[in-house]
């Protein structure tokens, strides 16, 4: 069974989290050298800037010129993608900061000789495991390409249990033994904000690619529309699918109820629960930050079911509201079912999805990772070790 980093429900602040590990003797500051190509993009992104935060160990973070931004962790740029320059900069940059584990987020041309450079350097690894692996079409390959990594990790973590077939690579090589699971850790405090009346528009936020499956919500728009009082979709986020987006909009005849607002950081406060409700209908999806980011904004959300789901949300009650990203008339069945409830009605199920968000804390997180700094690192420097021959 693939182990699940559980909390009690009692909320612990970052502050308190950093405070007693620096009182702890026996707990050493390490050095972590994050690699990532973006600094601001999408889940993997935020969960680095509030791991760097929230932790008590030192970071520093190598990402792509240009993707950078302001961090309390120390940013070094990679200039290029070119390989051999990626592996001797990341190289260069675990003796000059005393790096003692490389975490890599993302799978992307940057973690592979990122990897092979810490190898090199006989530090530890952790190795970041964040998507589904499809297994047919172009994408089979690509989403196997982070096995490369896995091979050299000493831990896998993924941010939400992976529910393995019988019969699968991850198993063949061994993954399931180094994998260690972290939720993803949100800014969860509750936001209070009354739902005086029934929400009547939709919101979507999120990249705009196929696997969000945002056309789904178009598809369903005319139906809740005529039947259930809907007024429209606000779309929140940039992307390729944006300009299919809208021509299937207009060519439903509710191009003027569908607004494309781009990517927009301040979306929770901008938006109000008593006027929108969230919908989520990926095809594929790990732990998503929007959801309980939603949730704490005060948003009831429609989200697609998933076993996956059903394990985070173990021994949740109330939940989301499930939907199937195949299916279209579900959504205008699950959202009609909901604008037929009182307002006061949809404001208990909200406030009783809030009181479920502190599993999900950034302490909680930052201190899970911390945990896990400390064991792979032990009593011992790894920085000391000899670095091996180039």
């Amino acid at each position: 069974m693939v182990p699940i980093e559980r909390s009690s429900r009692q909320r612990t602040p970052a502050s308190s989290v950093q405070a007693d590990a620096a009182k702890a003797p026996s707990a050493p500051v390490r050095t972590v050298l994050h690699v990532i190509a973006h600094m601001e993009k999408g889940g993997a992104e935020r969960q680095l800037n509030l791991l760097v935060h929230a932790s008590r160990h030192r970071h520093v973070i190598a990402v792509l010129a240009g993707n950078e931004r302001p961090s309390v962790a120390e940013v070094e740029c990679l200039p290029s993608l070119g390989l051999r320059d990626i592996y001797r900069r990341i190289r260069g940059m675990i003796g000059r900061h005393e790096v003692d584990i490389v975490q890599l987020w993302l799978p992307d041309r940057m973690t592979i000789p990122a990897m092979v450079a810490a190898r090199a350097e006989g530090r530890i690894i952790i190795s970041g495991d964040r998507c589904k692996a499809r297994n047919s079409g172009p994408g089979a390959l690509r989403d196997r390409s982070p096995y490369l990594c896995h091979l050299a990790a000493e831990r896998i973590v993924p941010n939400y249990p992976h529910l393995l077939p019988r019969l699968s690579l991850r198993r063949a090589l061994g993954f399931p033994k180094r994998t260690q699971v972290i939720f993803n850790g949100i800014e969860t405090v509750p936001h209070v904000r009354p739902i005086a009346k029934v929400p009547d528009r939709l919101l979507f936020v999120g990249r705009l690619v196929r696997v969000k499956q945002v056309p789904l919500i178009v598809e369903a728009l005319p139906a809740l529309m005529q039947d259930h009082g809907i007024t429209g979709l606000d779309v929140v986020g940039e992307g390729p699918e944006s300009t299919r987006i809208e021509a299937r909009a207009a060519a439903l005849g509710i191009g003027a109820a569908v607004r494309l607002h781009g990517r927009l950081s301040d979306w929770g406060e901008r938006f109000d629960p008593a006027d929108h409700m969230l919908v989520l209908p990926s095809s594929t999806e790990g732990m998503s930050n929007t959801i309980f980011e939603a949730m704490a904004f005060g948003f009831l959300p429609f989200v697609s079911e998933s076993p996956e789901l059903d394990l985070i949300l173990d021994g949740w009650d109330p939940r989301p509201v499930t939907i199937d990203h195949k299916d279209p008339a579900r959504l205008v069945r699950e959202v009609g079912a909901i604008r037929a409830l009182p307002a006061s009605e949809i404001e208990a199920r909200v406030r009783g999805l809030q009181k479920q968000l502190d599993r999900f804390s950034v302490a909680r997180m930052a201190a899970a990772y911390d945990s896990l700094y400390d064991e792979l690192t032990g009593a011992g420097t790894v920085a000391a070790r000899p670095a091996r021959a180039a």
